[in-house]
């Protein structure tokens, strides 16, 4: 018990030393380097947009699917209370369109993510 007690106080006095050190940039540097920083960003701004809105669409989309989910406890409610009240099929049509559908479209769109991200248009 006593070794690894010094030993857990060792690594954590020590621990410091061996940090690494943050180094600043020099401002002429900076200065020189800052149009050329300017024109890549404009450059590189269509293709920064173009991801952006593919982001979105795709985030939109998952979105849409998990919240669709949530057909899944609203069918069961009408399979069961709205019974009487001839709502059973309409029910079961929910149940698998939250149960079923809304799941692997959810996983569909969550593995299709990376290229909506990267400007793809994936229409599923």
């Amino acid at each position: 018990m006593k070794k690894t007690f010094l030993v857990l106080l060792t690594v954590l006095l020590l621990l410091p030393v061996f940090a690494p050190r943050a180094q600043a940039i020099d401002p002429v540097t900076m200065m020189v380097l800052a149009p050329v920083a300017i024109k890549a960003a404009e450059v590189a701004r269509p293709y920064v947009v173009k991801s952006l809105i593919g982001t979105g669409t795709g985030l939109m989309k998952v979105g849409k699917d998990a919240f669709h989910m949530l057909y899944l406890p609203y069918g069961l409610l009408e399979m069961t209370i709205g019974a009487p009240f001839k709502k059973f099929h309409s029910g079961v049509v929910h149940v698998i369109r939250g149960g079923v559908v809304a799941p692997i479209r959810l996983i569909l769109h969550s593995l299709l993510l990376p290229l909506y991200m990267v400007g793809a248009n994936v229409n599923i």
